[in-house]
């Protein structure tokens, strides 16, 4: 329901204030439908940012108090739908009047604002912050059922309604105050008088422009601005020396104001998700800086002065219109993290070898043809990911120099062979992936030191045949092998006791080994789309199975031992030339 937020005066007869209140009543009945649809009761609150570089982005928020809840200072009213207008109006003024009669002998009760939610009473100089949101019945013109309206959010009235909780805010001598999504559009001048605070959040909000004021709060750390509308900062806030967190995610700026490059105490910087086309060599000024995110942006070119960011741990510029990156980078010794994916990078430096600290290199979806050979001395990557870029081949040896890699993605470049350096490349990795290569062959032996090994993707090359060896593969959980052209699977694929995704799709398959049934931890198996004229019963040993994909194939019946997996829940045999289906399909009870 809308709010009235007005202040009433000790003087303030009953009479005048039930008339207020009535016209109050009227107008919410007048909007009664879209207030009332959802039954229940909305408290406006707020939810703050954690500002802390930790989240798969790379930019968290810190949670935000939740709103109080206030106290209800009159009486419920309840509209009848057996009374006609004029009566239902009568007996709501008299009860009205009655409840402000009873409520003005109270003195200094007037409405206050929280710093978590816009609406709280003050009572007695006292403010209660356990207190409920008022609640008002109303019945529609049509109906016996009383519903309770919800509480409208609704636009803050600026210079009231924020200028109240500033005043509260100043009071209580808050450091930390929070208005994030509250609709607010304008912040009034009087937050040049929260000078205590040290966490300002207000994002999710609908500011423009923040006032000249802002550069008043001297002992602020954390000033999160994001989704809002921002395109440009006022250069006062040049005198928040202690400001350590800055975030301009999701506004409209068409450039980074001047006024942050002179903001050298900044730790975290995030910029995610405006429309900046370029970064100015100032950047080079904040010095402090471990985490920069530029994520989302028109950026073509970065800085020499990028290079000057000694401490930066987590760099971020994916999803940008970089062509290079700057050899200065090389400099920035403490990154951990840089993701420069989505771009169009052509090169990389050989500087890159320099991030001796580097344990995560996202650089997919590029134009790269080449990886440099210097990329070896960064002996602690974890993570190296060139999905999609036009990659034929890997400097020698390179691999078995990251002795800590867990992840290798290579998947959608142009790699005919396995890349050169035998096994100890995959001494550490968890995970391979090849995907959409034109791979013909898995070389014997390749995988005889992965004891770590326990997901491998070849899906989409040109494999026809498996490696004797297959059988060695013992910690292998999921095997993605569909559309190659394998036209037979060895007998030694049962020696694989921790598999658990089996992906044969797409092949040229024929019949399937009867020791395929050992495959006791088996969950997905998918044969769709190869030449199988008939499944092995063995299939029904598959305890586990809970998929099993056997569509567009050859198949003229099924086994019926099918009907003893139990755990079966999406059985797909369309595409074959099956009459019918055997019985015990479907029997058991789970």
């Amino acid at each position: 329901m809308r709010k009235s937020f007005k202040s009433r005066s000790e003087s303030s007869t009953s009479s005048s204030i039930a008339a207020e209140r009535l016209a109050d009543y009227r107008g919410d009945c007048s909007n009664s439908a879209a207030a009332t649809s959802s039954g229940n009761t909305a408290a406006i609150g707020s939810v703050s940012p954690n500002l802390s570089p930790s989240t798969p982005d790379g930019e968290n928020t810190s949670t935000a108090n939740q709103g109080s809840r206030s106290n209800s200072t009159c009486s419920t009213l309840i509209a009848r739908t057996n009374m006609s207008h004029d009566s239902s109006e009568s007996l709501l003024c008299n009860q009205l009047e009655q409840s402000t009669i009873a409520s003005s002998k109270e003195a200094g009760k007037e409405k206050k604002l929280s710093s978590g939610s816009l609406g709280r009473e003050e009572k007695s100089g006292e403010r209660d912050f356990s207190a409920r949101p008022k609640q008002v019945t109303v019945t529609h013109p049509g109906t016996n059922k009383a519903k309770r309206t919800s509480k409208k959010k609704g636009s803050i009235q600026a210079d009231l309604d924020v200028a109240k909780e500033f005043l509260r805010c100043k009071e209580e001598g808050a450091t930390r105050l929070d208005l994030s999504k509250s609709n607010i559009s304008v912040l009034p001048s009087s937050v040049k008088d929260l000078t205590h605070l040290t966490e300002f959040y207000l994002y999710g909000n609908k500011l423009t422009a923040l006032p000249p004021e802002i550069g008043c709060l001297v002992n602020l750390r954390t000033l999160a601005l994001s989704e809002n509308s921002l395109t440009s900062l006022p250069d006062t806030l040049v005198n928040l020396k202690s400001l350590k967190v800055l975030d301009l995610r999701h506004n409209k700026l068409n450039e980074i104001p001047e006024v942050v490059y002179k903001l050298t105490s900044l730790v975290t910087l995030y910029l995610r998700f405006n429309r900046i086309r370029y970064v100015d060599e100032e950047i080079a000024n904040l010095t402090n800086l471990t985490m920069l995110s530029l994520r989302e942006n028109k950026i073509q070119l970065l800085p020499a002065g990028i290079g000057k960011l000694t401490h930066l741990v987590t760099f971020e510029a994916s999803n940008n219109h970089l062509r290079h990156l700057p050899p200065e980078i090389g400099c920035c010794t403490q990154l951990s993290t840089l993701d420069v994916h989505h771009n169009e990078l052509a090169d990389i430096p050989e500087t890159l070898g320099q991030l001796v600290n580097l344990t995560r290199l996202g650089l997919r979806y590029n134009q790269l043809s080449e990886i440099p050979k210097s990329l070896s001395q960064c002996v602690n990557m974890m993570e190296f990911n060139v999905e999609n870029n036009n990659i034929a081949e890997l400097p020698e040896g390179l691999l078995s120099s990251l002795s800590n890699l867990t992840s290798l993605t290579l998947s959608r470049n142009c790699f005919t062979s396995y890349p050169v350096g035998g096994p100890s490349q995959f001494c550490s990795v968890y995970t391979v992936n090849l995907e959409h290569n034109q791979i013909s062959k898995i070389p014997f032996g390749i995988f005889s030191r992965a004891k770590n090994l326990n997901k491998l993707n070849m899906k989409e090359n040109r494999i026809s045949s498996l490696p004797l060896d297959i059988g060695t593969w013992t910690n292998m959980v999921e095997l993605n092998l569909g559309t190659n052209q394998l036209t037979k699977i060895p007998d030694d694929i049962q020696l694989l006791q921790s598999l658990e995704v089996l992906i044969l799709s797409n092949n040229l398959l024929k019949r399937l080994p009867a020791t395929i049934g050992n495959l006791k931890k088996l969950r997905v198996l998918d044969l769709e789309e190869n030449k199988l004229e008939s499944i092995p019963n063995d299939i029904g040993y598959l305890c586990e199975l809970q998929k099993l994909i056997i569509q567009s194939n050859q198949l003229t019946s099924l086994p019926r031992a099918i009907g003893r997996l139990a755990n079966l829940t999406l059985l797909n045999v369309g595409e074959n030339n099956l009459a019918s289906l055997p019985e015990e399909i479907g029997k058991h009870n789970k």
